[in-house]
C-alpha cells in the first residue's frame, strides 16, 4: 500500500537522517578526518594552490598553479576561499568538511526523492542507499567540482518531482558554477521534457515555465560557457577531438588517460554501477557475483510485490533524465570529447536510478518485517553500520609513507621548483608546498593548450631523470630553474623500468635510456651529493651554486 508523500514526514525526520548520515561520513572518514595525508588523490591536483591564500609566498605562479586554478569552477573556488581566507582552514581539510556536507546533502535529497515516490518508509530506504552504494562517496571524497555532481542533481530531480520550477532554477545554477557538464546534462533534460509535453496532453513541464526560467538558463548557459572560455584565452583549451585521441599514444591503455578506443556502453549502463551494489569492491569477482546472486531472490519478491503502475505516474522526471542523458551520453560519445568525457553524462544518473529501483524493491521485500515493533528503527542501524563498513576509506588514498619528504621539501625557500618522477611530484607539490615541473596527476593530456606545454616538459624531466651524462642534468635544472631534484632509488632498478616507470609515450624512451651503456647519474653521490629525507629517497641540490668542484 503506498503511503501519501506528506504524511507522518515531521521537520525531526530530516534532521535524523542528516545527523545518521554525517555519523556514517565521520566513521567511515575518520582516517582521512586525522590525517592530513590521506585523501582523495584528485585533490593533489586541484586544492595545492589554495595554500596562498593562507600565505601568498607560497605556489609563485607557473604553468600548474595557474592551469589548476583556471580548471576548478567559480562556484567551488569561492567556497573554498570563504573557508581558506574567512576561517583560516587548510584547503585540504576544508574539502573533508566539503565532502561530508555534499554526502549529508545527498542523502537528505534521497530521502526527499522516496518521500515523493511513495512516503516517508521509502524515504529512509533511498536515504540508505547513500550509506550503502560507494560509488556516491568515492565520487564526493574529494571535496572537488565532481563531488557536487550527484547530490545536485538529485536536488534537481527531487525539485523537478515537486514541481519547484524556482527550485530547478536555484539547483541549475549552483551545478553551473560548480559541475559545468551536470548543468548541461540537467538544462537538456528539462528542455527536453517542457517540448514533450507540449507535444502531448501531459501537464505543462514546472521548468522552464516562466520568464524567470528563461533568464535562469541563459545564466547558467553563460556561466558553463564562460568557464570553457577561460581555459580557452588562457592557452589551456579547447578539448581534445576524436582524430587526437585515435593518435595520441597517452589516451591508450598504456597512457596516461585510458580514454580511447571509449569502453563498451555495458561497462558505463551496467557493468561498473553493479559494482558499486556487490561486494566487488570489498572481496573481489567471485564474491561479488555471489552476493548479487544473494540479493537477487530479495529484489525479485520486492519487485513483485510493489505497486509500480501508482508509482510509474510520478517518475515522468527520472524517466525524462534518463532520455536526456542517454542521447548526452551517445552525442558526447560521437564527438569525443568535445563534451568532455562520456560517461559522465549518464553515470550519475544511472547510479541514481539503480539506487532508487532498489530502495523500492527492498523496501516492499521487506514490508512484512516492517509491520513489528522496532524493526523500522533496526534496520536503519543496520544499514548505517554495513554503510560505515562499506564506505570505510572509499575514494581516499593513504600518503604518510612519505610524510619526510614532504617535510624537507617545506624546508626549502618557498620559490623553489623541484623535479622528479611524476608520480611522486604531486605529494611533493601538495604536502611539500613547493611549485613542480610536471606532475602525473596535472597531465590532462585532454587539454590541447596544457599538453602542448606539458608534454616537452615531461619529456625533458625523463631525460634528466634517467640520464647516464651529468651534462644533461645540468643543462636541464638551468633550462627550466630547477633547484631540486627528488630521486626514488627504485625508479632505477631493471624491474621497475621493464614493467613502465611513467606511461605512454614515454615509458619506451626511458627504456632506451635504461639500455644505454654507463650508469644513471642522479645516483652518483660524486658528481651529486644528496640529503636523504628518508630511506631509498634522495634530495639532489642541482643548483649551480650547490655543484662540486671539476
Amino acid at each position: 500500500m503506498i503511503e501519501p508523500s506528506d504524511r507522518g514526514i515531521r521537520r525531526f525526520d530530516w534532521w535524523l537522517v542528516a545527523c545518521i548520515s554525517l555519523g556514517v561520513y565521520a566513521l567511515a572518514h575518520r582516517l582521512g578526518l586525522a590525517s592530513p595525508f590521506v585523501i582523495n588523490d584528485d585533490a593533489r591536483q586541484q586544492l595545492f594552490w589554495m595554500a596562498r591564500w593562507l600565505d601568498p609566498a607560497l605556489y609563485p605562479p607557473d604553468l600548474l598553479s595557474d592551469y589548476a586554478a583556471a580548471y576548478v569552477p567559480a562556484g567551488v573556488k569561492a567556497l573554498y576561499f570563504v573557508a581558506v581566507k574567512g576561517f583560516g582552514l587548510e584547503p585540504l581539510f576544508v574539502s573533508k568538511l566539503v565532502a561530508g556536507a555534499l554526502f549529508v546533502l545527498l542523502a537528505l535529497a534521497l530521502f526527499g526523492l522516496g518521500v515523493a515516490l511513495e512516503g516517508p518508509t521509502l524515504g529512509w530506504f533511498a536515504a540508505a542507499m547513500a550509506w550503502l552504494m560507494p560509488y556516491f562517496l568515492k565520487n564526493i571524497s574529494g571535496g572537488l567540482s565532481r563531488a557536487f555532481a550527484g547530490p545536485l542533481l538529485a536536488l534537481f530531480v527531487l525539485a523537478w518531482m515537486r514541481r519547484c520550477g524556482r527550485g530547478m532554477a536555484w539547483v541549475l545554477l549552483l551545478e553551473a558554477v560548480t559541475i559545468p557538464y551536470i548543468a548541461i546534462l540537467c538544462a537538456g533534460c528539462a528542455c527536453l521534457d517542457a517540448v514533450m509535453a507540449r507535444l502531448t496532453d501531459r501537464p505543462a513541464a514546472p521548468f522552464p515555465a516562466r520568464s524567470s526560467h528563461g533568464l535562469a538558463l541563459l545564466a547558467a548557459a553563460a556561466m558553463v560557457i564562460g568557464q570553457n572560455v577561460t581555459l580557452a584565452a588562457k592557452g589551456f583549451g579547447p578539448l581534445v577531438g576524436r582524430a587526437a585521441l585515435a593518435a595520441g599514444p597517452e589516451f591508450s591503455a598504456a597512457g596516461r588517460l585510458e580514454l580511447y578506443p571509449l569502453p563498451n556502453p555495458f561497462f558505463d549502463l551496467f557493468y561498473w554501477p553493479l559494482e558499486s551494489i556487490g561486494l566487488f569492491l570489498e572481496w573481489g569477482l567471485f564474491p561479488g557475483i555471489v552476493s548479487l546472486a544473494v540479493l537477487a531472490p530479495v529484489l525479485w519478491y520486492g519487485a513483485r510485490s510493489t505497486p509500480w503502475p501508482q508509482l510509474a505516474a510520478k517518475v515522468r522526471p527520472l524517466a525524462m533524465l534518463l532520455a536526456g542523458s542517454l542521447a548526452l551520453y551517445v552525442l558526447a560519445r560521437a564527438i569525443a570529447l568535445v563534451l568532455f568525457v562520456p560517461d559522465r553524462y549518464i553515470c550519475y544518473t544511472i547510479n541514481l536510478c539503480y539506487a532508487l529501483v532498489l530502495a523500492v524493491c527492498l523496501r516492499h521485500a521487506l514490508a512484512p518485517l516492517l509491520t513489528r515493533r522496532w524493526a523500522g528503527a533496526a534496520l536503519v542501524l543496520l544499514a548505517a553500520g554495513l554503510g560505515v563498513w562499506r564506505l570505510t576509506n572509499v575514494g581516499l588514498y593513504d600518503y604518510r609513507a612519505d610524510a619526510p619528504l614532504y617535510a624537507a621539501v617545506a624546508a626549502l625557500p618557498a620559490d623553489a621548483l623541484v623535479a622528479g618522477n611524476p608520480k611522486d611530484m604531486d605529494n611533493v607539490l601538495t604536502f611539500g608546498r613547493r611549485n613542480v615541473l610536471a606532475s602525473y596527476e596535472l597531465a590532462h593530456a585532454w587539454s590541447v593548450g596544457l599538453w602542448k606545454s606539458m608534454l616537452p616538459r615531461l619529456a625533458h624531466q625523463a631525460e634528466a631523470y634517467y640520464a647516464k651524462d651529468a651534462t644533461v642534468v645540468r643543462e636541464f635544472a638551468k633550462a627550466y630553474g630547477v633547484g631540486w631534484i627528488v630521486v626514488r632509488e627504485a625508479d632505477f632498478e631493471p624491474a621497475a623500468i621493464a614493467r613502465g616507470p611513467l606511461f605512454a609515450p614515454f615509458d619506451r624512451r626511458i627504456q632506451e635510456l635504461a639500455g644505454a651503456p654507463g650508469n644513471f647519474v642522479l645516483l652518483n653521490e660524486a658528481q651529486f651529493p644528496y640529503t636523504s629525507p628518508e630511506p631509498g629517497v634522495r634530495l639532489v641540490d642541482v643548483r649551480p651554486a650547490a655543484q662540486p668542484a671539476p
